[in-house]
């Protein structure tokens, strides 16, 4: 069998392992996140006047969403940038464009089919083994993309904390929510480093010994604990994640400016890190409702009129959810296909 072949086969395996649900729980989630959407708009558009939206049309820049659209395609080849950090560190080259399909192709499959974040992992884990590279460095890739997400959001969380307090709008089950997360993505990022490479005996243990835990460790055991775990490796995938949060609050304060507005830049950060929190925990395809509600009330606090909160909401959910589902299917379909062009080379 062909190497390349026989290691896309045994990623999914090794990776693998997490059902993405069945199509009637797809479905009735998006409905469901759809319902919550509807209601969103609904309370917003209760308590903002109609005058509000006119006023919003007259005082229109649309040049800021041309800038806004540039900012939050910029975040798609950061995300590639992790996958192509890592592909360098095993000795093997991934073209930049191909790193972007990544990108657009993980998106797609963590919103079409929630499941942690798994499903958009596996696709991309396959791709790169189709290409030649092998499984340790696969998973290493995974678990250093992983790792530096959380360092990222657990910073950021953190940061935006402390500016909800300087503007007097600490709210403590937000607090409890946001210091939970952190606590759970310090101690769970440590707890992956510690492992990785270990091997680990599970025959009779009861929690060891589950199906799913066993597939975990099993992924663990082929990560480089050396490359995961150098600092130099984890700062550079750290500050691209810190980038891609970065663009996304640059995104929304470009959508709030289209719109005839001028809002706090640490005030927006808070905001978009906060809205992120709740779409994080959230069961619903891409946060669906939880994102918007949480996002208009932030951005409420901060100052800005209930009429822009919901706008600039939408509109930046439009650039970052919706308008790159089209690209994300077309290239997770390329992805998918049995046969690809060899971009990895050692």
């Amino acid at each position: 069998m062909n190497p390349a072949l026989r290691q896309e086969s045994d990623v999914p395996e090794v990776i693998d392992g997490a059902d993405a649900g069945g199509r009637g729980r797809d479905w009735l989630a998006w409905l469901f996140g759809a319902a919550m959407l509807a209601g969103v708009i609904a309370a917003a558009l209760h308590f903002a006047e109609a005058e509000a939206f006119l006023r919003l049309a007259e005082q229109a820049q649309p040049w800021w969403l041309g800038l806004a659209l540039l900012a939050q395609a910029a975040t798609y080849a950061l995300e590639g940038e992790v996958w192509r950090l890592m592909a360098r560190q095993r000795g093997f080259s991934l073209s930049l464009g191909r790193a972007y399909q990544l990108s657009l192709s993980k998106l797609f499959l963590d919103q079409a089919l929630p499941s942690a974040g798994l499903s958009g992992t596996i696709a991309v884990a396959r791709a790169l083994a189709r290409n030649a590279m092998p499984t340790g460095g696969i998973t290493t890739a995974v678990v250093v993309r992983m790792v530096s997400y959380y360092a990222a959001y657990a910073l950021t969380l953190a940061v935006s904390l402390l500016i909800a307090s300087l503007y007097g709008q600490t709210n403590a089950l937000v607090a409890l929510v946001a210091g939970l997360f952190v606590a759970y993505a310090l101690v769970f990022s440590a707890m992956v480093l510690a492992l990785s490479g270990r091997k680990l005996r599970w025959s009779g243990h009861r929690i060891l010994g589950h199906p799913h835990v066993r597939k975990a460790l099993r992924l663990l055991e082929q990560v480089d604990p050396q490359l995961a775990r150098d600092p130099w490796v984890l700062s550079q995938a750290s500050a691209l994640q810190l980038g891609i949060i970065v663009l996304d609050v640059v995104t929304v304060w470009m959508v709030i400016a289209s719109l005839g507005y001028s809002a706090a830049p640490f005030g927006v950060f808070a905001s978009v890190v906060l809205s992120n929190l709740f779409r994080s925990i959230g069961i619903l395809p891409g946060g669906l409702g939880s994102f918007e509600a949480a996002s208009v009330l932030t951005l409420k606090m901060i100052g800005v009129p209930v009429a822009v909160a919901l706008a600039a909401t939408l509109i930046f959910r439009g650039l970052s959810f919706w308008l790159p589902m089209l690209p994300g299917f077309w290239c997770s379909r390329r992805l998918v296909a049995p046969a690809a062009a060899a971009t990895l080379k050692p």
